[in-house]
């Protein structure tokens, strides 16, 4: 295997971005419907794709249900359909078997490269920037860990539901790709993926504010969950993190505002490895597709 796929999120060859991403219909919500599933199935590749710089184009899916739930097909082919055609891309093949268990689905996703940077671009004093602030998944997992004694707001389920990229990120990185050094999307979760890329860098991060949503952590005072917790049962939002020259984020959060994003400046590259907030070191914690929640 080489380097590349073994140490990025996509692996790329010349202008070409490939990606492939799924998961068990069992970890789905019960609030959920089957559009929804395609739906989400499909964001989770494009997050990566446009995240790292690319150009989402082509797509194929591989659907295995149980034959209790054959009826559902297609209104998961649906929402797959949708979300590939919101982005201009195309579908161009897939495959569909029985399962014995709850299903499960997988997409393969092919893109161009607009702007990819590998880790080695990364330096100390560059600034770590998201797309928008966080936490509204977290409730939803805290709540459904506690057996759903927390009340979700509605916004937060349908973002669940619908969660959308920002078709714009292609234009964030052709209009500064000097300036860019790295990137990454962040569904596996904040810590996860800042930790991610400190192994990848060699480097480390001094987070100065936690990209945590206000009205996110007033439910959680309200309940009094810990910050810890939030970033622990985070993932699945899919925000972008930026690494950028430190002389030059003004300008990339000036225009990530005026695309619509919430940019939140909320670290610093240092050549103390591993992820600190207040000087402290955060362990990594997050979920696990094997493991669980750890």
């Amino acid at each position: 295997m080489s380097d590349n796929a073994t140490n990025d999120d996509v692996y790329v060859e010349g202008k070409n971005m490939y990606k492939i991403d799924g998961f068990q219909l069992s970890y789905e919500f019960n609030f959920l419907e089957s559009y929804d599933i395609g739906w989400r199935s499909v964001i989770g590749v494009i997050s990566d794709i446009l995240s790292k710089g690319g150009s989402p184009k082509f797509f194929l899916a591989s659907l295995g249900l149980n034959k209790n739930r054959l009826k559902e097909i297609e209104n998961i082919l649906k929402g797959i359909s949708d979300a590939i055609n919101y982005y201009k891309g195309s579908y161009v093949g897939g495959d569909t078997n029985s399962s014995d268990n709850n299903g499960w689905i997988d997409i393969v996703g092919i893109g161009e490269a607009v702007c990819y940077k590998s880790v080695d671009n990364i330096k100390r004093g560059d600034k770590v920037i998201i797309t928008s602030p966080i936490g509204y998944n977290s409730i939803i997992f805290i709540s459904y860990v506690n057996n759903w004694k927390i009340s979700i707001p509605l916004k937060y389920k349908l973002k669940y539901k619908h969660p959308i990229v920002n078709p714009h990120l292609q234009d964030i990185f052709s209009q500064n790709c000097d300036n860019i050094h790295y990137s990454l999307d962040i569904s596996d979760g904040l810590i996860v993926s800042l930790y991610n890329l400190v192994e990848r860098s060699k480097l480390g991060i001094e987070i100065t504010k936690m990209p945590v949503s206000e009205e996110v952590l007033n439910i959680a005072n309200n309940y009094k969950i810990r910050l810890l917790d939030l970033l622990k049962f985070s993932g699945e939002e899919y925000e972008s993190i930026f690494v950028v020259d430190k002389d030059s984020y003004h300008k990339i959060i000036n225009q990530m505002k005026l695309l619509g994003l919430n940019p939140v400046v909320f670290g610093e590259i240092s050549d103390r490895q591993g992820v600190y907030f207040n000087g402290e070191l955060i362990r990594k914690t997050g979920w696990d597709n094997f493991l669980g929640w750890f």
